[in-house]
């Protein structure tokens, strides 16, 4: 399952083994100007789960926090809402509020 979120795109396609579903968030910056390297994170067995949508869920949360305490978006911008490959919105991180 991947997503966008300020201009960050998050894969949280969990992987099953062992019978459960486990969380990872691989997320990949690409830049418009062709001088700048784009950036990726990594963030592999954030957790385990019985269901792939549980993996999933969490896997973007975490995602969704990490980029905006890196990037420290939430002091400056207004907040934007992710949206997935279909772009349809995504779930906002718990506690945020959508503007």
């Amino acid at each position: 399952m991947k997503c966008g979120y300020l201009g960050w795109i998050i894969d949280a396609t969990p992987e099953f083994s062992l019978g459960k579903f486990f969380a990872h968030a691989r997320l990949v910056r690409v830049s418009a100007d062709e001088d700048v390297d784009g950036e990726m994170h990594i963030e592999r067995n954030l957790s385990w789960f019985d269901t792939e949508e549980e993996a999933i869920e969490v896997a973007q949360q975490w995602a969704f926090v990490w980029i905006c305490d890196r990037d420290g978006s939430f002091a400056g911008r207004q907040f934007q809402s992710p949206t997935n490959q279909k772009g349809t919105s995504a779930q906002t991180p718990a506690g945020r509020s959508a503007g």
